[in-house]
């Protein structure tokens, strides 16, 4: 079941050119800013190396968030495609968040699973 309580992770796998990271819970803009400044940093040896990104996300407890929010995350999407980010896996989200989710990554390759060996073996698929 979804919470409001906000949490999050993320790591690299360089020699796949992955990050996989997890969002829990309802977020302001501002920690959302800095939960995306995170994703970033992790991402820099990536983007240093001029190498593809491929991202698995966890949000079995992700929720809709707010417009402002939203907002933030699809301006993050666009300019991430733009530093190399070319697929994006998403494990456990609702269906309300499936639809968010789908709008604001527009033009992105983006699918859901329902398991992280699912959502991995498509990441991987066609390199």
């Amino acid at each position: 079941m979804a919470t409001a309580t906000r949490s999050s992770y993320d790591r690299l796998l360089e020699e796949h050119c992955e990050v996989h990271f997890g969002c829990s819970g309802f977020w302001d803009r501002e920690s959302m800013a800095a939960l995306l400044d995170q994703l970033n940093q992790t991402t820099l040896p990536l983007v240093k190396a001029r190498k593809p990104i491929y991202a698995a996300g966890d949000f079995t407890d992700f929720v809709p968030q707010d417009r402002e929010t939203a907002d933030l995350i699809q301006r993050h999407l666009h300019g991430a495609m733009e530093f190399g980010l070319k697929r994006v896996a998403i494990v456990g989200a609702s269906a309300l968040m499936k639809i968010q989710y789908t709008r604001l990554s527009k033009g992105l390759d983006v699918d859901f699973f329902q398991t992280q060996s699912e959502a991995l073996q498509w990441l991987r698929a066609n390199r």
